[in-house]
């Protein structure tokens, strides 16, 4: 799929930030959730280095440019990010939680610049380049700092709230409501504080992953499409590290706003 180069910045919607979270920290133990959500920033900045890297090498190297295909492939792919960081960005604002979903709008924006340089007409290598360089620009050009506490990693965005994991993960324990969904949202918070976490408070970072991997290991213990199956033993563990974790996270820093 691609995108005409004037394709607007998208609007956000919280629900579909609520669905995909979930959906996200169910693969690959949480790893895709931490890359999208909870260190968006440093993606960024990597994907910026990619686009100004293959610009240096087009420019030393005639027949190393990128095609159109490669082209308009990263433009596609800078939208999604777009429509993800404008979908966190309502939800932040539902959460009340306007400083976050300021960054996440200008993430947005930023995104979608970038995918409208990608998408311009590239008739020769020079052009390409440009379109390259102006798209690094683009995401090189966001806010220096985040809303977060003092010291908060610059590549986090959305924070951890230690209320929201407790109160999942009582509703777990008292099978308040799909237990499926109290499980996601106690790794939602555990993830968000792992990447808050790593590189300063080493300890609680470790102890955070290894609480995500007890809750991921609990979720393979039921069959397909039948989460209330999960092995209880098995979730009584996850559970016990998930609450250590979550005491973790209240000692390293506040909760989130």
């Amino acid at each position: 799929m691609t995108f005409p180069s004037d394709l607007p910045t998208p609007d956000g919607n919280a629900g579909t930030a609520r669905s995909r979270r979930d959906l996200l920290v169910a693969r690959h133990d949480g790893r895709m959730f931490t890359e999208t959500i909870g260190r968006p920033l440093h993606r960024a900045q990597q994907t910026a280095q990619t686009y100004r890297a293959a610009a240096d090498h087009a420019e030393l190297d005639r027949r190393g440019a990128p095609d159109r295909i490669w082209l308009k492939g990263q433009s596609a792919l800078c939208h999604r990010r777009a429509r993800i960081a404008a979908d966190e960005a309502a939800l932040a604002a539902e959460q009340k939680r306007p400083e976050q979903a300021n960054v996440w709008a200008a993430l947005a924006d930023r995104y979608a610049t970038a995918a409208r340089h990608l998408a311009r007409p590239v008739p020769g290598r020079a052009e390409a380049i440009t379109n390259l360089r102006d798209a690094a620009d683009a995401l090189e050009a966001l806010p220096p700092t985040t809303p977060a506490q003092t010291g908060v990693p610059l590549s986090c965005i959305a924070l951890f709230d230690v209320d929201n994991g407790r109160r999942a993960l009582d509703n777990a324990r008292r099978g308040n409501g799909p237990v499926l969904k109290h499980v996601n949202a106690i790794e939602v918070e555990l993830l968000l504080f792992a990447a808050y976490a790593q590189g300063r408070a080493e300890t609680g970072y470790h102890i955070a992953k290894q609480a995500v991997r007890a809750l991921d290991r609990a979720r393979k213990t039921a069959p397909e499409g039948e989460a209330a199956a999960m092995d209880p033993l098995v979730l009584v563990a996850a559970f016990e590290r998930s609450e250590q974790a979550l005491d973790a996270a209240e000692a390293a820093a506040p909760p989130a706003p």
